[in-house]
């Protein structure tokens, strides 16, 4: 189900122990997205056959950006470039903007229309783009944003970032804050025990994951070192 990132400029480099991590959870491609400065939006997408390429992806195109990437656990489309995120939204060309967005969870629009590409891309091509073709600030306004993040649901999150910089988080508030980095779950990756719900383990988290909302369970409450959104 994928780990989304979202990361300021500057940050301390991640060990390559912890990219090793997110590999083994999220082995089916590596995308990122950021500014020039210039007003256009640049994307690199790979697909690591394992983690020391994840790692040279990362220092390469990641490290010290302000910029959200994106790991991919495949569970519709092929794994393929294609299906790495981001995926477009609008183009320069077309609409003068350049906008892509990234995407955690499990969506159900319109997947069966072509299985070759994932659930993200079917919710952008039949919601996002129509929907902001003609007006791309639309997507800045805090009551739409409240309207996408009802309709998807909690369990999903999306990022959208332009070419100006600019860059709307939908369900911000069900990801966590851990060393200065966004992330939108706890699932896809080996979170620090004290990011884990209280009353289950690393390995039941692990077992439970496709099934288990920690978001959804109000019985816990978070503790020092961290921040929930």
């Amino acid at each position: 189900m994928c780990l989304l990132i979202k990361q300021p400029k500057n940050l301390p480099a991640l060990s390559d122990d912890w990219l090793a991590d997110f590999y083994l959870y999220n082995p089916d491609g590596v995308g990122v997205m950021y500014t020039n400065g210039k007003g256009r939006l640049i994307v690199k997408k790979a697909l690591p056959k394992h983690e020391g390429e994840l790692i040279l992806f990362y220092h390469q195109y990641i490290a010290g950006r302000e910029c959200a990437w994106h790991l991919r656990m495949r569970t519709h489309g092929y794994t393929d470039l294609a299906n790495c995120h981001p995926y477009p939204v609008l183009d320069y060309k077309r609409h003068g903007i350049d906008l892509q967005f990234m995407h955690n969870g499990i969506l159900h629009t319109g997947n069966n229309d072509d299985t070759t590409m994932s659930d993200t891309h079917h919710y952008a091509a039949r919601f996002l783009t129509p929907l902001l073709a003609k007006n791309p600030d639309l997507i800045f306004n805090p009551a739409l944003q409240d309207m996408i993040g009802n309709q998807i649901g909690i369990s999903n999150k999306f990022v959208l970032m332009d070419s100006l910089g600019r860059t709307v988080t939908i369900n911000e508030r069900a990801g966590i804050k851990w060393g200065g980095l966004w992330l939108s779950n706890t699932y896809a990756w080996s979170a620090p025990p004290n990011l884990l719900p209280k009353r289950t383990t690393r390995g039941e988290q692990r077992a439970l994951s496709m099934a288990y909302d920690p978001w959804g369970d109000t019985s816990w409450a978070g503790v020092n070192g961290y921040e929930y959104m």
